[in-house]
């Protein structure tokens, strides 16, 4: 990773205007402009050191020179600061960069333009503005870092080890840099940094959803830490790119206020969350997932078996299914071609399994992919697929592979590109087939999941290179959303993986992120309940910032676990089971646990551990108990808004979580995540009007360990 940076731009004046005879020093260039101060915190202008930087191609050479603010002449008019033409070493070129400076309430707002006029140049990476390095205590600092549903970092490493996700550089400098966003690693471009003494907002407000990262440096010796943020462009001679506004501010309260923050700008600027989401996908407690038929194309559910599928899903308490692997050829295999399987039943026998679900109450998605396709398989392939495929720069296609069996031959799928016209009009015309099943919903998958990509490819209708999977992906499956309410306003749109651009339209997101996994239930139960863990799962963070949102869990076993079925229902989340496999398929009609060996050629197994763990009766009582619980109490649980503990403060060791219904009254729904009995006391909001709990479970003294309860108050 190059530890130079890109660079940050503003407005433009010509070069006339621009020309210095004498270049100023750094205290004339940023004379008048205050820094921001706040408990020992400084939010300052370094001018002497590197405030922002970017990467260059220079005649089509790969390896780049860095362009640094700190060597060029820079002049100030107003609120404006003003480079070029900018220079690096011996070289001169014929680009500007203006950064414009405005102050905020409590700390300063940055944006600004890059024009470059050079026809040697491409810019390929922007870095900036920096933050100046401010002082905090690294025990008791905090980072909360929206990967996924959300992460926190206890403390800042200070020590010698490698603790993830820091990467050591040197014995001084600890630094960590984000994952892309968007994608589901990086799930909004902010993060919030709690110093011990206040918290400070570090965001990019892109309405463009563009290719950014974020950083964060810890200086070891001088207990210091600073942020930045990280811009793959690509700028050619006679563009000119915009620098979203950049926020480094100081927030009245804690990361709760930096979220609000954030979610105020995206009011702004976005269409309304949900707004092209079918109300009826609130309700949701969550979905079966099958695969039908597998990758080997080992048939395992005929579509005259739905009804069962039915059962299993009523026995679970879940209230949809997702149809996987429906298709001739199975799942993971031929895509884009998804067509009914005579040898399952043909189309026919597949509308009459889906009008029996809707018969019996249970809403019906079916699969497709929204990226792969299948290189040389399909008729596709050969009349569009291989010329719409994300390119790289060498020209060939970025490929993924899912290798199931180890007995089958390994499949290779490039991805399609969004911005391609052909691509859209076959998905488009895959929800439309869904519907004529009479399906509710479609799911594209990987759509949320996918970090950009840079797309060399012609012809997909975008300049070369681009950034896939960014700025177009919103709008590519707005508009598919928008042209099925044409003819049905209540079919819904779902896609696996989370991020913010996909708000407006997604009705059920399929989890797929950081924090969403059963094995992030044990890291938070660890942290929270017995040590402070440097790293935990943290998903207040996404569902405090986007209370609406309607997600799964991601569970590819074929039950869950007690701990899990609780996590999901005190954050607000709803449920998930898969089966996947033939074993799978044995255990949800007849309870029988496998062993490794009956999965015989399978690669990657669910989890026989939780298999193992809990009788099958046991574990599908308990979710369908919980998923009732939820469904009771949907005014709060699945259709209240989660404010996590505003309001309240819990003086014992528990998740307490709270929501508010419409009508202005609030639940609060407590987990006990401890071994042992718990007393529980929930101040803030008076007497509770009741108290509930799922299933037979004692609403009366203690909660048992690894239960639920939830507490009802009035209008507060």
């Amino acid at each position: 990773m190059h530890k130079k940076a890109i660079t940050f731009a503003a407005g433009i004046l010509s070069a006339a205007a621009l020309a210095v005879t004498a270049r100023p020093t750094a205290q004339e260039v940023f004379k008048g402009i205050k820094n921001v101060e706040f408990d020992n915190v400084k939010i300052v202008y370094a001018p002497e050191k590197v405030f922002w930087n970017m990467e260059v191609e220079v005649d089509g050479e790969k390896a780049p020179l860095v362009v640094e603010s700190i060597a060029q002449e820079c002049r100030r008019e107003g609120g404006k600061l003003m480079y070029g033409p900018l220079t690096c070493g011996d070289k001169t070129f014929d680009m500007k960069v203006v950064v414009n400076v405005r102050d905020t309430p409590s700390g300063k707002a940055y944006s600004g333009i890059v024009e470059n006029n050079d026809k040697r140049v491409r810019v390929t990476m922007f870095n900036g503005p920096k933050l100046d390095a401010v002082a905090l205590d690294p025990a008791k600092a905090h980072i909360y870092i929206p990967a996924g549903f959300g992460r926190r970092l206890n403390y800042f490493p200070t020590d010698q080890k490698k603790l993830e996700p820091w990467e050591k550089k040197s014995n001084e400098i600890m630094y960590l840099e984000t994952s892309p966003y968007p994608s589901r690693h990086l799930s909004m471009p902010w993060i919030a940094i709690d110093t011990g003494k206040g918290t400070w907002y570090a965001a990019v407000h892109d309405a463009q959803e563009r290719f950014k990262r974020i950083g964060v440096r810890w200086y070891n010796r001088a207990k210091k830490t600073d942020v930045r943020f990280r811009h793959p462009v690509s700028i050619r001679a006679g563009d000119k790119w915009e620098l979203p506004e950049t926020v480094f501010e100081k927030v009245d309260g804690d990361w709760h206020a930096a979220a609000k923050r954030y979610r105020a700008w995206f009011d702004s600027a976005h269409k309304a969350v949900r707004s092209a989401a079918p109300d009826w996908t609130r309700d949701l407690t969550g979905w079966l997932l099958v695969i039908m038929k597998q990758q080997n194309e080992e048939l395992m559910w005929p579509y005259a078996d739905i009804p069962k599928l039915c059962d299993v899903a009523e026995r679970n308490g879940l209230n949809s299914i997702g149809l996987f692997g429906w298709t001739v050829g199975g799942h993971d295999h031929l895509y884009p071609d998804y067509d009914a399987d005579p040898k399952m039943g043909g189309a026919e026998a597949l509308k009459a399994g889906i009008a029996e679900a809707h018969r019996r109450g249970i809403r019906v998605c079916i699969y497709a992919n929204g990226q792969l396709q299948q290189i040389g398989a399909t008729k596709f392939w050969g009349e569009h697929g291989e010329k719409i495929a994300i390119r790289k720069r060498d020209g060939s296609p970025y490929i993924q592979t899912y290798h199931k069996y180890r007995n089958i031959p390994v499949y290779r799928f490039a991805l399609g590109c969004l911005h391609a016209e052909p691509w859209h009009d076959r998905m488009l015309a895959l929800a439309r087939q869904a519907r004529g099943f009479g399906a509710d919903a479609i799911l594209y998958d990987q759509l949320g999941v996918t970090t950009p990509f840079e797309c060399w490819g012609k012809g997909h209708g975008h300049p070369v290179p681009w950034h896939s999977h960014c700025e177009e992906r919103p709008g590519f499956v707005r508009r598919i959303a928008d042209e099925m309410h044409a003819t049905d306003k209540d079919f819904a749109v779902f896609t696996e993986g989370l991020h913010d651009g996909l708000l407006d339209t997604i009705g059920m997101f399929h989890a797929c992120q950081p924090s969403s996994f059963m094995w992030d239930v044990n890291a938070l139960k660890a942290s929270r309940a017995t040590s402070r863990a440097n790293a935990e799962p943290f998903p207040e963070l996404f569902r405090y910032t986007f209370p609406e949102l309607v997600t799964t869990t991601r569970n590819p076993t074929p039950m869950t676990l007690r701990s899990f079925v609780n996590y999901a229902a005190v954050f607000g989340l709803r449920h998930e089971i898969e089966i996947r496999y033939m074993p799978d398929r044995t255990y949800a009609l007849d309870g029988k646990v496998p062993t490794k060996k009956d999965y015989g050629e399978v690669k990657n197994l669910p989890s026989l551990a939780a298999m193992h763990a809990e009788p099958p009766t046991v574990a599908s009582a308990y979710m369908k108990a919980v998923a009732d619980f939820q469904r009771t109490h949907a005014k709060y649980l699945l259709r209240g808004k989660f404010v996590d503990d505003e309001g309240i403060t819990c003086r014992s060791r528990v998740v307490a979580k709270r929501f508010i219904a419409d009508d202005g009254t609030s639940a609060v729904c407590v987990w006990n995540i401890t071994n042992k009995p718990a007393d529980v006391m929930i101040n803030g909001l008076g007497k509770p009007t009741g108290v509930f709990a799922p299933g037979s479970e004692s609403t009366n003294g203690q909660i048992r360990p690894d239960s639920l309860r939830l507490y009802v108050y009035g209008v507060k």
